[in-house]
């Protein structure tokens, strides 16, 4: 059998090879023009449901990421806050999914938003949050992105804060981990150096939607900052979100964020978590057994 390729129009429908029984070649079209970043870029809408003066605005940005702390986070801040849903961002490539709150179905990425009251009871600095508890495909990762900062752009929202959990060095040692923070302005970075709390991220990789938020924004100039929590990667973490929060305090500073809740919450769980364990023990071998599918990382 022989295989071809040839050049052709750019065609949005199938991709499968033409196969020519009379000489048994196969014909794979190959496209001048990207497919299917195109129709992605056209696909994405934000659809907003309630209008609402974003004009100052902080949004922060919470998709699925290490013990789930970017969704924890997400949904603390919108309860505490009382944020309000006022729309959705929609694409035919994003899971199809309804999440229900309160017996009412949302889309699976939607965005909130709220004028929380400050510390001394005034109203204060405006939030918008975009969560969803499931990741975007990777092919849509970039054309998200530049929707994102389009849209933010054109509500006047003047910084995006996307909070991350990342895979804990020390994964089975107890108390806090580290949390660290990097930002796309040299303004933020300097900002970022004088907190306590949070360790300047000096060299590494971020990827994902923060990831390309952060390359992004450097390029247009636009302040985006992305704190990352190290958080255990087998159950929600919610003490890395309460770290993640505290670190939230200092760039909402008129909003007072009580952490106990989540810590209550993250103890509760370690030791349900403890007690299966120590139950497990029993039916544990004495021996390691390997298998096929044994990984080593480092």
């Amino acid at each position: 059998m022989v295989i071809r390729c040839y050049h052709g129009l750019k065609v949005h429908g199938s991709r499968l090879p033409i196969l020519d029984p009379s000489t048994s070649v196969i014909y794979l079209r190959v496209f001048e023009d990207s497919w299917p970043g195109d129709i992605l870029d056209d696909d994405i809408e934000i659809m907003i449901r309630k209008e609402a003066d974003m004009k100052g605005a902080v949004l922060i940005e919470g998709f699925p990421s290490v013990g789930m702390v970017s969704t924890i986070v997400s949904n603390y801040l919108i309860k505490v806050l009382d944020l309000e849903y006022i729309g959705y961002i929609s694409s035919r490539y994003l899971y199809p999914t309804a999440v229900i709150n309160n017996s009412v179905p949302m889309a699976p990425l939607r965005i909130y938003f709220g004028k929380p009251k400050c510390k001394e009871g005034n109203i204060c600095e405006k939030v918008v949050v975009v969560t969803s508890e499931f990741p975007p495909p990777n092919e849509l990762m970039k054309p998200l992105v530049d929707k994102m900062i389009e849209w933010t752009h054109e509500q006047g929202i003047r910084q995006i804060i996307s909070v991350e959990g990342i895979l804990n060095s020390k994964p089975n040692s107890e108390g806090d981990g580290s949390t660290y923070g990097i930002s796309s302005t040299a303004v933020t970075r300097e900002k970022i150096k004088d907190l306590p709390d949070l360790i300047q991220l000096e060299n590494g990789i971020i990827t994902g939607i923060s990831g390309v938020l952060l390359y992004e924004a450097e390029r247009l100039q636009r302040d985006v900052i992305c704190i990352l929590a190290d958080a255990h990667p087998d159950y929600p973490d919610a003490r890395a979100a309460a770290r993640l929060i505290e670190s939230l305090d200092h760039f909402l500073p008129d909003i007072k964020l009580d952490t106990q809740p989540l810590i209550d919450e993250a103890e509760l769980l370690e030791s349900q978590l403890k007690k299966a364990m120590a139950q497990a023990k029993p039916a544990i071998p004495s021996h390691p057994v390997m298998s096929d599918s044994s990984h080593m990382y480092g």
